[in-house]
Formats: C-alpha cells, sequence, structure tokens
C-alpha cells in the first residue's frame, strides 16, 4: 500500500449490522492515519494537540511503521481520520481539517447510511477483526468500547486463555533493554514455563537480567526471570523461568501428530513496541519454507509483526501454540516463527517432551524445569523426594511421584544457560548420592 498525501475531502460511513445497542457521542475515538513525509499531516498536528488538550482520545498511526493496521482500514491517501465508536467504524475524512470538523465527525449518528470504504475486513473465520487498542483514553466508556466482541464459546475460550498466558519480556544489557513477548506452556508448584524467541538473548549471550510482566485482572505484576535455554542462530527459541505470585493457566503445546496446514486460520499475540499484548488474526501463507537446508520448522503468516512481538505465541482455532514469533518481511508483509517443529525440538532438550507427546486435548502435564537460586553446578529436587527426617527415611521415600530435576552449568558463569535434566522415578540410591554430594 503507498500512502499518498492530499486534501481531497471524502465522507464514508459504516456501521456494523451486529451493533446491538445505539453508540454514544462520548464513545467515539478517532484514528489519525498519516505519514512520515506527508505536508498535510504535519500541518495537522497543532489541531490534533489541541484536540487532544481538550480530552478528546486520539490514536496515531503512521502507515509506514504500522502497515498492516492501515491495510485493515483501507487507507490509501494520508491524512485520513477514521472515528471508531462501540468497536466500529463510523465516519472517515480525508485530507486537512479543522478542529471544529473532526469534532462534529466525532458525533455522528451509527445510524447513517452505509458506503463502502475499502476496508480489509479479512479475519480469523469465526472471530470479528479485534478492535484496535486506543489511547489515550479519557473516559470510562471509551474505555469499554473497546473490548473485544466474543466469537463462539469455544474460540472465544482458546483465546481468552492464550490471551491469559502471554507475556511481557525485558532483557536488559547494561545500557537498557530489549523489550519482547513469550507465552506460559507449564506451571508447577510456584514457578512457571514460558516459552520466547531466542534473539532476546542473543546480544547479551543470555547473562541479562530478565522482567516479566505478567497482566492480571487489569493489573500488571513484574516478576524476575531466569533463562534455562535459547538458541539464536538457526530455531530461534528460549525457555525463561519465572515465579508468579498467582496462578495462570498455562496454554496446550501443538501435539506431535497434529500438522499445521497452509491457509490454516491462526490468531497470534505480542507486546507492540512493549505496549500490553494484543491480538492479530491471521493465516497460515507457508510451512516451512525457510532454513530447508536446516531441517527447520517454521510458519509463515499473513502480515508482518512489529518490534515487540518477538517470542510472541501464535495459537490454532483449537488455543494451541503452534508458533513462536521472530522475524518479519516488511516488503512482502508477512511473519515468519519458529514452527511446531522447533517448539519441540526446545522441549526435548530440556527434557520436557511430555508437553507435548500424545497432547490430545487433555491439561498439560504438570513437569517443568524449576529454576531457582541454585549453586554454580546445581541440582533442583522436588520436595517429596527428600520429605523425610533421616536420610534413609528419605531415601526410602521415593515413589512413583518423586522426580528430580538437574540443572548443570559453568561454575564460572552462574547466569549462563545450562544442561537441563529430569529423573523420572530416581532409585534411593541416587537420592541417598546427592543428599550426601549437596552437604
Amino acid at each position: 500500500m503507498k500512502a499518498k498525501c492530499t486534501a481531497v475531502i471524502v465522507l464514508a460511513i459504516v456501521v456494523s449490522c451486529l451493533v446491538t445497542a445505539p453508540a454514544k457521542a462520548s464513545d467515539a475515538i478517532l484514528i489519525e492515519f498519516s505519514s512520515q513525509h506527508c505536508g498535510p499531516c504535519r500541518a495537522m498536528q497543532p489541531v490534533l494537540a489541541d484536540l487532544e488538550s481538550r480530552g478528546v482520545p486520539i490514536r496515531h498511526v503512521d502507515v509506514g511503521t504500522e502497515p498492516q493496521l492501515a491495510t485493515r482500514y483501507g487507507i490509501q491517501q494520508t491524512p485520513t481520520f477514521v472515528i471508531v465508536s462501540g468497536g466500529k467504524e463510523l465516519t472517515r475524512l480525508v485530507g486537512t481539517r479543522t478542529a471544529d470538523e473532526l469534532l462534529a465527525a466525532l458525533s455522528v449518528s451509527p445510524h447513517g447510511q452505509l458506503v463502502p470504504t475499502g476496508a480489509d475486513s479479512r479475519s480469523f473465520a469465526d472471530i470479528p477483526a479485534p478492535q484496535t487498542r486506543l489511547a489515550p483514553i479519557s473516559t470510562a466508556a471509551a474505555i469499554e468500547s473497546l473490548a473485544e466482541p466474543m466469537p463462539s464459546l469455544s474460540v472465544a475460550d482458546a483465546v481468552q486463555r492464550a490471551q491469559a498466558a502471554t507475556v511481557r519480556l525485558r532483557v536488559f544489557d547494561g545500557h537498557g533493554y530489549g523489550a519482547g513477548t513469550g507465552t506460559i506452556i507449564d506451571i508447577h508448584g510456584d514457578e512457571a514455563l514460558v516459552l520466547t524467541c531466542g534473539h532476546l538473548f542473543r546480544d547479551t549471550e543470555g547473562k541479562g537480567k530478565i522482567e516479566v510482566d505478567l497482566f492480571v485482572a487489569g493489573s500488571v505484576q513484574t516478576v524476575a526471570g531466569q533463562l534455562i535455554d535459547y538458541e539464536a542462530a538457526d530455531r530461534d527459541i528460549a525457555l525463561v523461568a519465572i515465579r508468579p505470585s498467582v496462578r495462570i493457566e498455562p496454554v496446550k503445546v501443538i501435539a506431535a501428530d497434529v500438522k499445521v496446514q497452509t491457509g490454516q486460520p491462526a490468531f497470534s499475540f505480542g507486546c507492540d513496541r512493549g505496549d500490553d499484548p494484543s491480538r492479530r488474526d491471521t493465516r497460515i501463507t507457508g510451512v516451512d519454507k525457510y532454513n530447508q537446508h536446516l531441517g527447520v520448522s517454521n510458519l509463515e503468516i499473513e502480515g508482518a509483526p512489529i518490534d515487540g512481538r518477538s517470542g510472541g505465541g501464535l495459537f490454532d482455532s483449537d488455543g494451541n501454540l503452534i508458533g513462536v514469533c521472530n522475524a518479519a518481511d516488511y516488503k512482502g508483509d508477512v511473519g515468519i516463527y519458529a514452527g511446531p517443529g522447533s517448539i519441540h525440538w526446545q522441549l526435548d532438550r530440556a527434557n520436557l517432551s511430555a508437553l507435548y507427546q500424545n497432547n490430545n486435548g487433555g491439561a498439560a502435564p504438570e513437569r517443568m524445569a524449576a529454576l531457582s537460586s541454585i549453586a554454580p553446578v546445581g541440582l533442583t529436587i522436588e520436595p517429596s523426594a527428600l520429605a523425610g527426617t533421616t536420610r534413609d527415611s528419605q531415601a526410602s521415600s521415593a515413589s512413583n511421584d518423586t522426580e528430580i530435576i538437574v540443572i548443570v552449568r559453568d561454575r564460572q558463569s552462574p547466569e549462563s544457560s545450562g544442561r537441563v535434566m529430569t529423573v523420572s522415578q530416581p532409585s534411593p540410591d541416587l537420592l541417598r548420592l546427592i543428599e550426601q554430594q549437596s552437604r
């Protein structure tokens, strides 16, 4: 899409036949589509600043950096002003406008004549196109108008579970931090396992401080993260352990026997430029198109992701995690994700294959690589494995429910990622040996 500067006046009104209640004028929000080298766009900035000072909520969109959003709204010229109320487009104005004209547009009735605007309505088959996150929001009514309409119950549940399991990551390098996204795929006790992309940790070689934001009940909770493992060259995948203060339901990882197909609908969650998670609906446009000589699993989707979505999850209609965001092709307007095979590869490296093997819709196994404050060469042992008063009673208490998770890493580099191994049903002799060595 090529945005052109113009001052031509075009007026179009679009409302959805699905609106169940009249929208109020106070709900209206203005989306300004502009481009970097557009003279009329620059001329409008004082007018928009004046409106914002009066409490008008305006979402500024640069069509060069958010092309998918511009395509969705059918933007052909800049500046274009789109009025959204109750989650639906009401009116659009093209070209330079006065403050009074924009205020009048914000008051347009949602019951006017329907005029096509050319907006791209392609969306996940059973999910209405997601609402644009608009800011700043000045009224409670405006906030309420941004709630995404829910599709069928099954798909809605998948969307809600995926959103609840999405987190934001910050990786510090001593000079600042890089922002990315991750998905909680397993929990065990008070620990959770986050799957994300590997290139977030490339510059720090896995040694940087990690902060993870969880979005719970409308609030943000920040916890420390610890890198378990990452690969940033070919598969671009990583695992981070956190200790959330509340229980968050993990999403299921696509099973080993399920295949992703070209043309299949999907949706993703990501933190655009470090913002709160947002959903994008898409379709699979390619399976294993890249790095075929390496046998690397990857997926290509419609719509190039923007900065901050790296590491975010791609989900099928059942809410299964099928990909991890790691690259964008803005020229082709496609996104590239680590595919199921790469996800399974990473889980295999951490001895967590049970998270995807024979996963036929049941709950994910309650197993993960528990990572806590450990020695440079450390062992993390499930409490039940050593729940006794003497060495003999500890060894004899081993049962089918006991497992030992071992983390081995370089003593000189305690912050680096290590090798994770799981020992299921350890023998009493092994438990006794571990206890002796840990004293």
